[in-house]
């Protein structure tokens, strides 16, 4: 794993010739159908920004954003890396490695300003040696949301916005908005309530239910499922996952 900081208008410890080429293909799946199935296609786009939003009285939906990030970096072979902006300190990597984030591929940025952190962002988002930036940005206005959309067409990677929903995040320029809410789980099971809720030719505000089993005696890659209907089911081979 390596650190990324902004300091003083550099970015510290990014250079694209470093960090490869980015991952081939304008889209992308996450494996999980009933989620892929809301888009139009059921493939996400490259080179745009999808953002996250979330009730401010509900925990940030990291879980989601992680998923999301680690389909669109794709395998080893794919190439491209993972940017994080993190300027409190508050990501813990091992989580992000479990969760099936490549370290060797994982970036922290750490900006010390909100000025730098957009201007980080767009650095980012225009590098094409990054599959994946992931940001909860301060307050957009309307030209900075337009600046951060050209630079993730100019780098081709995936812009991932978490954003809290409400007057905050008015102004966007994002091919998709994912509404995720926490819903009612199981000892053993953390599930949210997901809705596309802004998307040209998508499912608008049609809930599915994406499921984490924390069950360590099942295998991995069964843990994580997407269903459009709840109900009385075990984690078994039925979930369909994005290739590693």
């Amino acid at each position: 794993m390596q650190l990324v900081s902004c300091h003083q208008g550099k970015l510290l410890k990014v250079d694209s010739t470093d960090l490869g080429a980015a991952s081939p293909g304008r889209s992308f799946s996450t494996g999980l159908l009933a989620v892929d199935r809301l888009l139009p296609a059921g493939v996400w786009g490259r080179g745009v920004i999808h953002e996250i939003l979330w009730a401010g009285k509900y925990a940030r939906p990291l879980f989601f954003a992680t998923w999301l990030a680690r389909a669109a970096m794709g395998g080893p072979a794919r190439g491209g890396c993972v940017v994080w902006c993190d300027p409190r300190g508050e990501i813990y990597p091992p989580a992000l490695g479990a969760a099936g984030i490549a370290l060797d591929r994982l970036f922290l940025l750490r900006p010390k300003s909100a000025e730098e952190e957009i201007w980080a962002l767009g650095e980012c988002l225009g590098c094409k040696g990054v599959a994946a930036t992931l940001a909860q940005p301060p307050v957009l206005s309307r030209i900075a949301a337009r600046r951060l959309q050209l630079a993730a067409e100019r780098g081709g990677g995936v812009g991932l916005l978490l954003r809290p929903q409400g007057a905050g995040a008015v102004h966007h320029a994002a091919a998709t908005r994912w509404l995720v809410e926490p819903a009612r789980g199981e000892r053993t099971v953390q599930r949210w309530k997901i809705q596309l809720i802004h998307g040209h030719g998508g499912r608008l505000h049609h809930p599915v239910y994406l499921e984490y089993s924390r069950d360590w005696r099942q295998p991995q890659t069964h843990r994580v499922r997407a269903t459009d209907q709840l109900g009385d089911r075990t984690f078994e081979k039925e979930t369909t996952v994005a290739s590693a």
